[in-house]
């Protein structure tokens, strides 16, 4: 993690047991655009997909962002784009890596509006 607290790694937790994580990273995949920074490997326990934790882990790591003075976060996603298009997060653009067609996003933050 770098010094400017800009990056962040989340966990989230039911009865102290790990059932997700999300990052805030400066960079992702590489070769990839020059974007920065990123939502990155968001990934939900499968018995506690569907109700909410994905969807806290996000809106936690954008509030994080927009407090830290993030304008506009970016990601990858291979499978989950109506997660993201549902939570106010635009396509821009489909990408290929190793053969698999991705769906780069992103969301602009708005710095006035507190998060929950």
């Amino acid at each position: 993690m770098t010094s400017d607290g800009v990056e962040k790694a989340l966990v989230a937790r039911v009865n102290d047991v790990p059932v997700g994580t999300c990052l805030l990273v400066r960079h992702e995949l590489e070769p990839a655009h020059d974007l920065t920074p990123w939502l990155a490997g968001l990934v939900v326990d499968a018995g506690h997909r569907g109700k909410g934790t994905g969807t806290a882990l996000v809106k936690a790591i954008e509030a994080h962002a927009a407090s830290a003075g993030v304008e506009t976060l970016y990601l990858y996603t291979w499978q989950a784009r109506g997660f993201y298009a549902a939570l106010g997060w635009d396509a821009i653009e489909v990408c290929e890596q190793d053969g698999e067609t991705m769906m780069l996003m992103s969301r602009r933050l708005d710095h006035n509006v507190p998060r929950r």
